[in-house]
């Protein structure tokens, strides 16, 4: 008898890890706490535009799904490299060039943080995360492309 409560209870733990998993799907509520390198810096939404002129080079990276993008919309001349898609991504992110600058972004910036860190790892040397994400920048007032 202990034993098959021994099993229930592991079996019970289990289904809630499972359901608690991230999905393509799950919809970023608050950010997940990622350790981001100091190299890696946070510009405000406001202080995009000063960026895009003083450095135009800069390349922008939005890293939700593409229905994301579609029903929310996205800042305008940026790319969408899906974190989701996982290993396509970062071997697009590889081919990019690393001297550029670039700002990343998502909803929140849970994934973006995650991006961040594995570009910092191939080599990128100036990396800025979008603060608040995608949903800062909308409450911001600034510009959205559709």
């Amino acid at each position: 008898m202990i034993l098959l409560k021994a099993s229930l209870f592991l079996l019970s733990g289990l289904c809630v890890a499972a359901m608690a998993a991230e999905t393509p799907a799950a919809a970023e509520l608050s950010p997940p706490v990622v350790v981001v390198p100091a190299e890696v810096h946070e510009i405000a939404p406001e202080m995009v535009e000063r960026q895009l002129v003083d450095h135009p080079e800069t390349v922008i990276i939005d890293v939700r799904q593409e229905e994301e993008r579609q029903n929310r919309g996205y800042i305008l001349n940026s790319i969408n490299l899906d974190y989701f898609h996982g290993q396509k991504t970062l071997d697009l992110l590889a081919q990019m060039d690393k001297t550029k600058p670039c700002i990343v972004y998502c909803a929140l910036g849970g994934r973006a943080q995650r991006i961040a860190v594995e570009m910092h790892k191939m080599g990128f040397k100036n990396i800025l995360l979008l603060k608040g994400g995608f949903n800062a920048w909308t409450a911001a007032g600034q510009a959205v492309a559709r």
